[in-house]
């Protein structure tokens, strides 16, 4: 997410804009061949307007007079086989009239342009049609057994295919059922076991259903948003408001980032102004409980693990694996 995509989503915003007035300007000399006595019409209309500038008009009567030849106009095109709003201008966004401001606020039509484009480059850059259920194999936690010291200090071997199947399954379930008031998940384990995959299987579900989603690593996120904070010229933060209010916010890579005061700010606030609205958020770590407590504030910690669902992942780095399949099958 840039400034770069906020600019392309108001481009496209004004070329829609420009086709909706091409098309009005369409209309209308279509109409004036089939029915000359609207243009005539119009003509009395704007030479009437131009009388107001004088101040030496009723412009009641006048505003009742305009008022009865649209009427009259409209009743016109019906006649003659034309819906009676023909010559109006339709905007894809009547709220905006396709300018991407209500109010000198961005309208919501902007917005979800904002989050169409940043899901294309999503898709472009993380190859997301390759990251859903169906590519995830579980064949790869398959006979594996680790040694994990749990919460409270005991070790316990772990069968990674068992606890693996489960995270696996709530994920297509989540997905299948996601609403907006779905719980916010926290994926936690080593790197490469399949943390990426599945949060990106969500995505692509809950982007077939319409629902807006960002995906970004907290690093890449947090790097715009200081940007777009610091910046001499204030563009009211809009890459941190759309990060506060879209449906579905997936963070990958949490205690990767650069950190300072400024940035464990920024993630208390996405984390706890998102819990306050009930928006769901996907928070991916390669780090247990106790390195993210030694890490970050403790109020991230304890909304982390007390108000989301913990999925802890376990496994072989999935990419190393591969690699080793890859050298068997050239020998």
């Amino acid at each position: 997410m840039t400034q770069e995509i906020l600019q392309e989503a108001l481009n496209q915003i004004s070329e829609r804009r420009q086709l909706a007035r091409l098309e009005n300007d369409r209309r209308y000399a279509e109409i004036i061949q089939e029915i000359p006595e609207i243009s005539e019409i119009n003509r009395q209309m704007a030479q009437t307007a131009s009388t107001l500038l004088s101040g030496k008009v009723n412009v009641e009567a006048v505003r009742r007079q305009n008022l009865q030849a649209q009427q009259y106009c409209s009743q016109l095109l019906v006649n003659h086989g034309y819906p009676k709003d023909y010559l109006d201008i339709h905007y894809v966004c009547e709220k905006c009239q396709d300018t991407g401001y209500c109010e000198n606020e961005y309208c919501s039509c902007l917005k979800k342009m904002v989050s169409s484009i940043s899901t294309e480059r999503i898709n472009r850059i993380s190859e997301l049609e390759l990251c859903d259920f169906s590519h995830f194999s579980l064949s790869y936690y398959r006979d594996v057994k680790l040694k994990y010291i749990d919460e409270y200090r005991q070790e316990q071997e772990i069968d990674c295919y068992d606890e693996m199947e489960k995270v696996f399954h709530y994920c297509q379930k989540y997905a299948a059922n996601f609403k907006l008031d779905s719980p916010s998940l926290l994926f936690y384990g080593r790197s490469g076991v399949g943390k990426t995959h599945l949060s990106l299987s969500i995505v692509t579900e809950v982007l077939a259903k319409g629902y807006e989603v960002i995906y970004d690593s907290v690093g890449n996120l947090l790097s715009h948003i200081e940007s777009e904070h610091f910046q001499k010229e204030k563009s009211e933060n809009f890459f941190f408001r759309m990060a506060l209010e879209t449906d579905l916010l997936v963070l990958d890579d949490l205690g990767t980032e650069f950190q300072n005061n400024f940035s464990e700010s920024i993630i208390y606030q996405l984390i706890n102004t998102r819990l306050n609205k009930h928006l769901p958020t996907i928070i991916s770590a390669n780090l247990g409980n106790k390195n993210l407590a030694t890490m970050y504030d403790p109020r991230i910690v304890s909304r982390l693990f007390a108000t989301y669902k913990p999925l802890h992942f376990f496994g072989k780095d999935i990419r190393k694996l591969k690699q080793e399949q890859n050298v068997e099958n050239s020998d």
